[in-house]
C-alpha cells in the first residue's frame, strides 16, 4: 500500500482545513495592517517667513508622517465651522505632502486622514498675507 492511499479523505480534509485557516490568518494580518494605517504626526507647514503666523494667499508645503503607503487627505477646520478638504497625496515613504494656500484669516485646525483614521490636529494662525511666492509674509 502506498503512502498516498494511507492519507485517505480524513487527511485531505485536515490538510484543506489547515490551508484555509492559514489563508484566513494571512488575510486578517494583511487587512489589519491596512486598516491601522494612519497619520502618526501633526501636519507641519514649516516655519512661515514671518516666523509667527501664516499668510492668506501665501504658499506652504503641508507634510505629515504616516505609517503606511497609500492616499492621505489633508483637512482644515475653523472653530464652529465644518471641515474643509485641502487636498490629497500619495504617501512617499513615510511622508505625504500637499501645497496649502490659506484662504481666510483666523486660527485653523489642520489634520490629515488615512484609511478613515484622523491624525493629531495642530492650530495654525493665519493673518493677512502680503507678497507672493517665497517673499510672502503675514502681519
Amino acid at each position: 500500500m502506498s503512502s498516498r492511499s494511507r492519507v485517505g479523505t480524513g487527511g485531505r480534509a485536515v490538510l484543506a482545513a489547515t490551508i484555509g485557516s492559514m489563508a484566513a490568518a494571512i488575510a486578517m494580518v494583511a487587512g489589519t495592517g491596512t486598516a491601522s494605517a494612519a497619520p502618526v504626526g501633526t501636519v507641519d507647514a514649516g516655519v512661515p517667513f514671518s516666523s509667527v503666523v501664516y499668510g492668506t494667499g501665501c504658499r506652504y508645503n503641508l507634510t505629515v508622517q504616516v505609517d503606511a503607503s497609500g492616499p492621505v487627505t489633508f483637512w482644515e477646520r475653523a472653530q464652529g465651522h465644518p471641515e474643509r478638504f485641502l487636498g490629497a497625496a500619495q504617501a512617499d515613504g513615510a511622508i505625504a505632502t500637499i501645497r496649502w494656500v490659506p484662504q481666510r484669516i483666523g486660527d485653523r485646525l489642520l489634520y490629515a486622514k488615512q484609511n478613515g483614521v484622523t491624525g493629531p490636529t495642530v492650530v495654525m494662525r493665519v493673518h493677512q498675507g502680503y507678497g507672493s511666492g517665497w517673499a510672502c509674509f503675514a502681519l
